[in-house]
C-alpha cells in the first residue's frame, strides 16, 4: 500500500471493521482518503459483508422523493409543435444576439484584427481571424518573421535572440532547429545550484498535481 504507512495495529483494526462499515467513516476514522480505504480493501483482500451489501440494497429500494410527479414515459409535453421555424413572439427577433454579436460588456479593442494579448508562456500572440478559442490566434514573434521570410522551415523555430519574448523587433529574431533551441535552453547549461532548484521545483508540482488527481478521483468516488 503506497503513501501514509499502514501500522500493524491499524491494519487488523481495519480488517476488522472494513466489512461493516461505510468508506466515508472509514476514512475519517484511519485519517486517510476513500481512494485509499478502497486500495487497502484491495491489497488485503477484505470484502463487505453480506449484511452490510443486503442493508445497501434495501436503502435503493425506498421510494425516491417526487417519482409520482414525474412525466411518465411517452409523455406529450403541452407546448409540442408551437414552436416553428421562423416562428417568434412579440419583439424577440429584434432582441435576440446576431451570429458574431460580442457580449456588451468585453473590450471591444479585444475583438478586432490586430488586437494584441500575452498569452500564459510569456508570448505575444496577434487576432488573426475570430474563430472560437486559441485558433483565433497566432504568436507575434512568428506573424512578423513570415512576413518579412516566408514559412518557417519545417524543425525550426523562430527565437528571441536576447531571450526576451516581449521583444518582438525584427532584428530580435533569428531562426534555429529545434535541437539548437533545446540545447540552448537545456537546464544543464545553467549554474549547478539553480539547475537543481528548477529540478527540485518541477518534482514538486507533479507531486502536488498528483495529489490534485486522488482528490479528485476520492470525490468522484465519494
Amino acid at each position: 500500500m503506497n503513501g501514509k504507512p499502514w501500522t500493524d495495529a491499524e491494519i487488523w483494526r481495519f480488517i476488522a471493521l472494513y466489512p461493516d462499515m461505510d468508506n466515508k467513516k472509514l476514512a475519517r476514522k484511519f485519517k486517510r482518503t476513500t481512494f485509499s480505504i478502497n486500495a487497502a480493501a484491495g491489497v488485503l483482500g477484505v470484502h463487505k459483508s453480506a449484511k452490510y451489501c443486503a442493508n445497501l440494497a434495501w436503502r435503493s429500494r425506498l421510494p425516491i422523493v417526487g417519482r409520482l410527479y414525474r412525466f411518465p414515459k411517452g409523455h406529450v409535453p403541452m407546448n409540442k409543435g408551437l414552436r416553428r421555424p421562423g416562428w417568434f413572439a412579440g419583439r424577440m427577433r429584434e432582441t435576440q444576439f446576431k451570429k458574431g454579436q460580442f457580449p456588451f460588456n468585453r473590450d471591444p479593442d479585444f475583438y478586432v484584427l490586430g488586437a494584441l494579448r500575452v498569452n500564459t508562456d510569456g508570448y505575444i500572440d496577434i487576432r488573426v481571424s475570430f474563430e472560437k478559442g486559441s485558433k483565433g490566434w497566432r504568436p507575434l514573434h512568428r506573424v512578423l518573421w513570415e512576413d518579412r521570410h516566408g514559412p518557417v522551415p519545417k524543425g525550426h523555430v523562430v527565437a528571441f535572440k536576447d531571450g526576451d519574448s516581449l521583444n518582438c523587433w525584427h532584428d530580435n529574431f533569428e531562426l534555429r532547429s529545434r535541437k539548437e533551441h533545446m540545447l540552448r535552453n537545456t537546464i544543464h547549461n545553467l549554474p549547478k545550484p539553480l539547475a537543481s532548484t528548477i529540478q527540485l521545483l518541477g518534482a514538486l508540482k507533479r507531486t502536488l498535481n498528483r495529489r490534485r488527481r486522488d482528490e479528485e478521483q476520492d470525490r468522484r468516488s465519494a
